[in-house]
Order: structure tokens, then C-alpha cells, then sequence
């Protein structure tokens, strides 16, 4: 029986600045609003094309404007799917505008997946890319919900599919009334923001709900100095994909504090290095491979990478020996990890400028939260140096999972504390160390990764008993998923076979790249639940007997 108590608690310090406590729609608005007529707020590193503060502000007040006109507005959902471009953050904000929900999806998705995502949310209005639009055109023909397509990125006109940038061209000519419109007026705690795809500490991947408020205590962590550079006139270089979390708040928080977003739509070795070089790229935030990739490929010494101030790496853990290597090879002592999660709002721990020496931590706890490290067994909060489960609570965690109540109240401890799923500790000092990771989640290169959403595509194969799925450790890329396969009786199948197989059904971030063992049995407790642990050490056998 665990009895809850919240006698070890951290708190983060005071915010540096008064607490903005304003909607995101009025703070982008008056933003916007202010900002330089000229000044670019994005750039396409690819194309060299732009998108300037006093556009992007016109584009989103012509399309609140229409959304409204069409009858959306205060808690409508909305989704989005899309490669990075420089349209996309014109819904979001629009979104914000008007009290409507946005629901991100992950272009590289399946159909099948797709349909899994975009049914936890029923969005009525989808904006998508020309890339992925043949898709959610067949959906929308297969599912009920969704009334309009609007293609992002594209002039051409199909039956049925409205041009974003057509539509925004029109009506700034021959328009007037978008000029009049304001922002909603609701309190942030009043509003949500985004449903947020997330597989939690298990399972499918849930809607995660975020309110107003969560985003705006993010932004007050932007703008204060303790953590990054807030200068006017620096370059941060956007490759993280904008419908993750990550993705998403960073560069949200980049515009908020008018740093130019030099954008990327895919990773290249080449362009990578030379777009920081070419566009003096001052900020870094990346996932782990990236900063792998900076620290130990030979191309990096062709490249002038001066311009590099600060490396912000999150997603997943960094390892000490790079950080070390990335020092030496940027020449920086900025290179900064933080910890977070969907269900949080991204970071909860951060470290502050001059803690940078470090190494391995993931920093404090941020302004305006707490945190426990609790016992999963007992329920009771530990001390220091002990590990244990780490848990959050405080304004930036999220309401709960979209329209999933029991998943929700599996996620909070009784006494309302969000179960992160992931195992740490910190020191003497505050500082926290991420250990290892209770929940089942696998984390490839940024992307969750569900093994029991892996486990149910596997069992459709005709020649699979059962199976276990679980993460293999990857410098590389954080974690790569891992089957253990039982074969039905008397029938012949190869790794190849099962890999193809599940590669068919899912996108590219969840295919078996750690491979296929085939064994008698799963490992499984009384009550039927997989003992991951265990094929874990299944694992490390097999590898010691090569």
C-alpha cells in the first residue's frame, strides 16, 4: 500500500522578471504588433526565402479572421501536419488568436497511425502540407469529422482543398475587416492551447492537453537570462520537427523573444554544417544524434562554426564524454541539458548559465515548479542522493490526457503529482540526474516510441505467437526498438521477414532497427504484464555468448 507524503520537496526559484500572466493570443498580438516592419522572423536556409515579422503578423489576423467567419473559434480543434516550412506557424498563432485547440501530427506517420492520432482529437479543420495531402484527403473521405483541408505550402487549387497562401493573398487585397480583429480575451488558465501527441509512461499514444498557462510559464522561462541568451539580433537554427513538442515551444519561445529562426526541413550532413556556417547560427538546440554527430564526425573541422554561442540538448540524455568533446570541437563551455516531458510542457529542470561545469545534470528545478523523487513502492518522498521516480507539479503541468480520464488519473499520484516514469535523483546541491527510465517508453532519436504499440502490430503477423518489445541502447540514438519474438508452432520465419513486416505498418522512428530474437517464452508476471526488465537481461546473454 503506498502512502503518499511530500516531506523531500524541491521548488524552483523566483522568475526573474514580473510573471507575464496574459492569453497567448493577446501576447502574440501585441508582439507582432510591435515588431520591426522588416525584420525577418524566418528564414528557409534551403530556398533563402523569408517571412517577416509584419507578414507573419497579417497572414495570422486574415486567417483568424476567416476561421472565424467560417464559425470556429474558442475551444474548435484544429490539427496540423506538415514538414518544417515557413507557413506553418500561421495556423498556430492564428489558433491562439482565437481560443481554438491545435493538434499536431507527425507527417512521416502511416495512414494507420494517422488514424489512431487524429482520432483522439476530431479535428474540423486540417491544415497539411501538398507532401502529405492524398492522405488526408482518403481520411477525410473515411472519417466524418473533418469538414476542410487547407494545404499550407502550395498555390495550386484541387476540388475540395483550400491554398492557405492564396486564401491570404486574396483577402489582403481585397479585405479590410481583418484589420479589426482582437484577440480573445479569456484568462490563460480559462484557454487550451495544443493536444499533444504522447505516449505517456505506456502504451498508445494519448492526447496530451495544454493549457494556456502552461505555455505562458514556458515563455516567462524563455525570456529570462539565467538559462539563455535573450540578446536581439541572434540566429537559432530550427531542424527539430515543428509538431513536436520540442520542436514546437522552442521555436515559439525563439519568436517571443524576436531571435531569427534559420529553418531546416531535414537533416543533411552538408547543409546542416553549412547552414550554421553560411547563416552564423548563434543557438543550437538539438537531440542527442545531432550532438553526436557535432562531436565526433571528421566533416565538422571543414566548417566555420565560430559563430556558435550556446547548445541546448534535450530529448533524451547526453552522454558526459560528448558534452567534453563538444566543448573542445566548439569551442564553448555553453552546451546545457535540460529535462522534461509533453505531459510538463517541455523542461522542468534547467541549468542556469553559470552551472554549465555540470556535467551530466540536468539542471534545477525551473521557476514557479516542484518536484519530488518518490519511491514507486512506498509512495514516499526521497532525499537526496536516493533514486527514485520523479514527479512534477505546478503550472506548467497539463491538465490531463484529451478526453481520457482513466489514463489521466493513472498518470497523477493521489495527491495530484505527475508520475513522469522516468528514475533519478539529485544531489546536495539541487542539481538532478536522470538514471534510467521506469516507464516502458523507448526514445529513438527524440521520438517515443511505444512498445505496445509495436507488440499489437507484431501479434497481426499470422506467424507470431507472442512477443516483447524493448529499447537497446544507442549512442547513436538514444534507444533502438528491440523484438523478442515466440514463432507459433512448426513454422519457419526469419528477422528479415518480422522487420519488413512491422516496417509495412509503421513510420521510419519505429521500425525494429535493434533487430529480432526469437526465444520459447515471454517473460511475463502473474497478472500477464510483460517483465521488460527481463528480456532486457535476455539481451545482454545472447550478446555475451558472440
Amino acid at each position: 500500500m503506498t502512502i503518499e507524503d511530500n516531506v523531500h520537496i524541491l521548488t524552483g526559484p523566483e522568475p526573474y522578471r514580473p510573471f507575464l500572466n496574459t492569453n497567448l493570443g493577446q501576447l502574440y498580438y501585441d508582439l507582432l504588433s510591435k515588431s520591426k516592419v522588416h525584420y525577418d522572423a524566418m528564414v528557409d536556409a534551403q530556398t533563402g526565402k523569408t517571412l517577416s515579422y509584419k507578414d507573419l503578423f497579417e497572414y495570422t489576423l486574415i486567417l483568424a479572421d476567416y476561421l472565424q467567419e467560417l464559425g470556429y473559434g474558442k475551444d474548435s480543434i484544429m490539427s496540423i501536419s506538415s514538414e518544417n516550412n515557413l507557413q506553418f506557424f500561421i495556423p498556430i498563432i492564428s489558433c491562439l488568436y482565437t481560443g481554438s485547440i491545435m493538434a499536431p501530427l507527425n507527417h512521416n506517420y502511416t495512414p494507420e497511425e494517422l488514424s489512431h492520432c487524429i482520432n483522439i482529437s476530431k479535428p474540423k479543420v486540417l491544415f497539411c502540407s501538398e507532401k502529405v495531402l492524398n492522405k488526408f484527403q482518403k481520411l477525410k473521405g473515411e472519417l466524418g469529422f473533418i469538414k476542410t483541408i487547407i494545404v499550407i505550402d502550395s498555390t495550386k487549387e484541387c476540388y475540395g482543398v483550400i491554398s492557405l497562401m492564396n486564401m491570404l493573398k486574396e483577402r489582403r487585397v481585397n479585405m479590410s475587416k481583418w484589420r479589426l480583429f482582437k484577440p480573445i480575451e479569456d484568462r490563460p488558465e480559462d484557454l487550451k492551447s495544443f493536444i499533444m501527441c504522447s505516449s505517456g509512461t505506456t502504451g498508445m499514444p494519448k492526447g496530451v492537453l495544454q493549457s494556456h498557462l502552461n505555455i505562458v510559464v514556458r515563455l516567462n522561462h524563455c525570456r529570462d537570462p539565467r538559462y539563455s541568451r535573450v540578446d536581439k539580433g541572434l540566429r537559432v537554427l530550427a531542424i527539430l520537427p515543428f509538431f513536436h513538442g520540442f520542436g514546437l515551444l522552442t521555436n515559439l519561445g525563439a519568436m517571443f523573444n524576436q531571435i531569427q529562426i534559420i529553418m531546416m526541413n531535414k537533416f543533411n550532413e552538408k547543409n546542416f554544417l553549412e547552414t550554421i556556417q553560411n547563416y552564423k547560427v548563434n543557438l543550437l538546440w538539438l537531440a542527442p544524434p545531432l550532438a553526436v554527430f557535432l562531436a565526433k564526425s571528421p566533416l565538422v573541422k571543414n566548417y566555420d562554426l565560430s559563430n556558435v554561442l550556446e547548445l541546448l540538448c534535450g530529448a533524451a540524455p547526453l552522454g558526459k564524454n560528448i558534452q567534453e568533446e563538444l566543448k573542445k570541437r566548439l569551442k564553448i563551455d555553453t552546451i546545457a541539458q535540460a529535462y522534461g516531458l509533453t505531459e510538463a510542457t517541455l523542461a522542468v529542470t534547467l541549468l542556469e548559465r553559470n552551472q554549465y561545469n555540470k556535467q551530466g545534470s540536468s539542471g534545477k528545478v525551473v521557476p514557479l515548479m516542484k518536484c519530488k523523487v518518490r519511491d514507486p513502492d512506498t509512495g514516499r518522498s526521497l532525499s537526496a542522493n536516493k533514486v527514485g521516480e520523479l514527479c512534477f507539479k505546478g503550472p506548467m503541468v497539463m491538465p490531463g490526457y484529451y478526453e481520457n480520464l482513466e489514463a489521466t488519473k493513472a498518470t497523477f499520484t493521489s495527491d495530484g503529482w505527475l508520475r513522469t516514469g522516468d528514475l533519478g535523483y539529485y544531489d546536495d546541491e539541487g542539481f538532478f540526474y536522470i538514471v534510467d527510465r521506469l516507464k516502458e517508453l523507448i526514445k529513438y532519436k527524440g521520438f517515443q516510441v511505444a512498445p505496445a504499440e509495436l507488440e499489437a502490430v507484431l501479434l497481426k503477423h499470422p506467424k507470431i505467437r507472442d512477443c516483447g518489445v524493448v529499447g537497446l541502447p544507442d549512442e547513436l540514438s538514444g534507444e533502438l526498438p528491440l523484438a523478442f519474438v515466440v514463432k507459433r508452432q512448426g513454422v519457419e520465419l526469419s528477422e528479415k521477414e518480422v522487420v519488413e513486416f512491422v516496417a509495412k505498418s509503421v513510420s521510419s522512428s519505429k521500425h525494429l532497427r535493434g533487430g529480432v530474437i526469437f526465444i520459447n517464452e515471454i517473460p511475463k508476471n502473474p497478472s500477464g504484464k510483460i517483465l521488460r526488465r527481463e528480456l532486457k537481461k535476455l539481451f545482454n546473454k545472447c550478446k555475451n555468448k558472440l
